[in-house]
């Protein structure tokens, strides 16, 4: 056989091999992350987040102060993060029902840490208030160190407990591919 044809008998016996009738699925490519020309950080794309959190807080004094910084710990269980231990220190103004957040921190088992800043509105219900509010990601550690986006938070506060509970629904980005 003529050498400089064996390279191509070698392919065409490969390529034949790999015929036949079974069906094969495509090979899906790994998620690509460009670069920002300007801050050289990957561009990362929205995914959803959702969860719920549940807190604990030091009771609130009697009578309810006009404005109160509240801190709260406690767990979540939120996506893409799995279950996460919470801070929030908020300032909670009861003469307007509304809060301001001073910190929020969900830091995940493997310790990234993703920091938000939430605003929202409070009224009274029950033994406590119920709450929404706009939560608003704004980096954190490892993964999320140039993380951005937004969810909506509603949830209950009851005061006799001293615990709340509140859901996230929104949309996060971050670079996955830095685990």
């Amino acid at each position: 056989m003529n050498t400089s044809l064996a390279p191509a008998v070698l392919l065409a016996l490969t390529l034949a091999a790999c015929t036949g009738d079974t069906l094969t699925a495509p090979m899906r490519a790994a998620p690509v992350l460009s670069r920002n020309s300007v801050t050289g950080h990957a561009a990362l794309e929205a995914v959803p987040i959702t969860g719920r959190c549940e807190t604990t807080f030091a009771p609130i004094p009697r009578p309810l102060p006009p404005v109160y910084r509240q801190v709260a710990t406690g767990t979540c269980q939120l996506s893409h993060l799995g279950r996460t231990t919470l801070l929030l220190v908020q300032d909670i103004n009861f003469a307007a029902g509304t809060q301001t957040s001073v910190e929020v921190t969900y830091t995940a088992a493997n310790g990234d840490v993703l920091r938000a800043m939430n605003i929202g509105t409070s009224r009274r219900s029950g033994a406590g208030v119920s709450f929404e509010a706009t939560v608003t990601f704004v980096g954190g550690t490892g993964r999320f160190a140039h993380a951005t986006g937004e969810a909506h938070a509603v949830g209950t506060a009851n005061f006799v407990a001293n615990t709340s509970a509140y859901t996230l629904n929104g949309s996060l980005s971050y670079d996955a591919s830095d685990r």
